[in-house]
């Protein structure tokens, strides 16, 4: 059986940009993944390298801005997101990259999806924007089906790019 991990990075003290660590609290509240390793990695994604070395498939929760309205969800591999020239990308999406290449230089090479959400506002508040907060539980639902899923074949990041969660 795939060992199956989810990610939440971002910072709650900064509004939206805490809204993979706020997906991972509303799964953990909800209790619906057993077996699926839920982790708060808050701004450290370095931190990370041994969910990457443990598990098959790593799915990664963060905000992203894409350029859409805020509450766009983006479906990405390592890859894709690589191409910064397309997303702004912050630190910690930048350290995930660092991240899946040090693990694949040992040997372990994870499935890794980004599920990221496009944030309003990157500010001094521990609450989100209201479109983030009336996204929450359905970008949860949107990573449960994520992690019910066995793999994606190639290219299908674009069925979920860009898809409005509202």
């Amino acid at each position: 059986m795939r060992k199956t991990a989810v990610l939440g990075i971002g910072n709650i003290l900064l509004k939206d940009d805490g809204i993979g660590v706020r997906v991972v609290r509303e799964l953990e509240d909800r209790g619906s993944l057993r077996g699926t390793t839920l982790v708060d990695g808050g701004t450290s994604t370095m931190d990370m390298l041994g969910l990457f070395l443990t598990h098959d498939r790593v799915i990664v929760v963060d905000g992203l801005r894409g350029g859409h309205p805020a509450g766009t969800v983006y479906r990405l591999t390592p890859e894709e997101l690589g191409s910064c020239g397309t997303w702004k990308c912050s630190l910690h999406d930048l350290q995930i990259l660092d991240v899946t290449r040090i693990a694949a230089m040992l040997g372990k090479t994870p499935e890794v999806t980004i599920i990221g959400i496009e944030p309003k506002r990157i500010e001094e508040s521990m609450d989100l924007s209201p479109e983030l907060e009336a996204s929450l539980a359905k970008l949860a639902d949107l990573v449960e089906a994520e992690c019910a899923l066995r793999s994606l074949p190639t290219g299908t990041s674009e069925l979920w790019r860009p898809a409005q969660v509202r």
